[in-house]
């Protein structure tokens, strides 16, 4: 994916608020869950070991790793019951080093039955759904398409592989992953084959756009689709916001192509991405300009735009930039634990993403984690 993507332009996720600062020892969170999955993220400096336990015990969830300054995430996964009630559990992160930093804790809707809650000291959050969701029970294909965000080439799969676990085992999602990394709506619509990076484990389609494999194969599996989700457009923009009406074009080609193909009922998501461009804050006066431009073609060119594409073809347009928090006003600032004090929306990027640490314009695996609960959250409101 190409960075500086507007310069020239001037749930069923939860992500609690707030940061938990302890010194090398152990940080306990209680939970209680009657179903579904969670996912504790924390941010560690000068540590060497992270074991993360819990009592009672949860299947698969003990482990002690290697781990340095950065990140490291830890799942649950709690298998629905009959019932309602929920069970209690407490799951400590051991850190052996100097300090670590809690920076987020993720809830993931339960199929069923929701809702799951974690409560700490200094935060407590609990989530409802508006409605009961009922999903089949057939194994049905899920079809990713677009570019390296999609192949998730870095991450063993990147978000596609995390949806498929947030929607298990109630429902199986099998993947079908065709995404290209380097791929441009231009790409996706003429040219054969995948000259770029393929999706661990993709699907191979070398006399074939990426599209045309797409097609044929929803036209070879009648009635077994069950999701498709599309994130492309971002190599297109070459840093020039000028390009975003010819991008849209394609999008609305590339959407209503696979809306014919799959029929009305197929749930079909459009993503956007995150705001990368947010890291440049970090870089004194003239970063801050250029973060504050991008915010502006976010949110009033490029991502209108390409939400009217996908809507011309009865899809869903999944807003991943404003629901990372990219459009909150710079104003309002919190201590992150690395850069201190700076604009929630930068320190959102700086999660979510791999820019400021590594320059690198991917998400991060809380990244992924995220985009994945944003896709499960908008899929399950489709099908309720």
């Amino acid at each position: 994916m190409t960075r500086k993507i507007a310069v020239s332009i001037a749930s069923v996720a939860l992500i609690l608020g707030g940061f938990i600062v302890v010194q090398a020892g152990a940080t306990t969170m209680k939970i209680s869950a009657s179903g579904g999955s969670l996912t504790f993220t924390a941010a560690v400096r000068n540590a060497t070991t992270c074991g993360w336990s819990s009592s009672p015990t949860i299947a698969g969830f003990t482990k002690n790793v290697k781990c340095k300054t950065g990140t490291v995430a830890r799942s649950a996964r709690f298998t629905a019951n009959t019932s309602t009630a929920a069970k209690s559990y407490e799951v400590t992160l051991t850190v052996h080093g100097k300090t670590t930093t809690i920076k987020r804790w993720k809830v993931n809707q339960a199929a069923k039955p929701p809702p799951t809650t974690i409560s700490s000291t200094t935060t407590s959050t609990t989530w409802v759904p508006s409605t009961t969701t009922t999903l089949p029970g057939t194994s049905l294909y899920y079809l990713s398409l677009g570019d390296s965000y999609a192949t998730g080439a870095e991450d063993a799969g990147g978000y596609t592989t995390k949806v498929v676990a947030d929607v298990a085992p109630q429902h199986t999602l099998i993947l079908q992953n065709f995404a290209c990394g380097g791929a441009t709506t231009t790409s996706m619509l003429s040219e054969t084959g995948c000259s770029g990076v393929e999706a661990p484990n993709g699907i191979a389609y070398p006399t074939m756009t990426q599209l045309g494999a797409a097609i044929s194969f929803i036209n070879a599996h009648p009635g077994q689709i069950g999701l498709i989700t599309i994130a492309i457009g971002a190599n297109d923009l070459g840093g020039n916001a000028n390009n975003v009406p010819p991008i849209a074009n394609n999008i609305a080609i590339i959407a209503g192509q696979l809306r014919a193909a799959a029929g009305s009922s197929v749930p079909i998501l459009g993503l956007t991405y995150n705001d990368v461009d947010l890291a440049d804050w970090l870089n004194g006066p003239g970063g801050q300009v250029i973060a504050e431009e991008s915010v502006v073609a976010f949110q009033n060119v490029i991502n209108p735009d390409w939400k009217a594409a996908y809507a011309s073809a009865n899809v869903t347009f999944v807003d991943i930039t404003a629901a990372s928090g990219a459009y909150t006003p710079f104003s309002q600032l919190v201590n992150d634990p690395t850069y201190g004090k700076i604009p929630y929306a930068v320190a959102q990027i700086c999660l979510l993403s791999k820019m400021c640490s590594n320059n690198d314009v991917h998400p991060s695996d809380a990244g992924y984690s995220f985009i994945a609960q944003q896709i499960v959250l908008a899929y399950l409101k489709l099908l309720s």
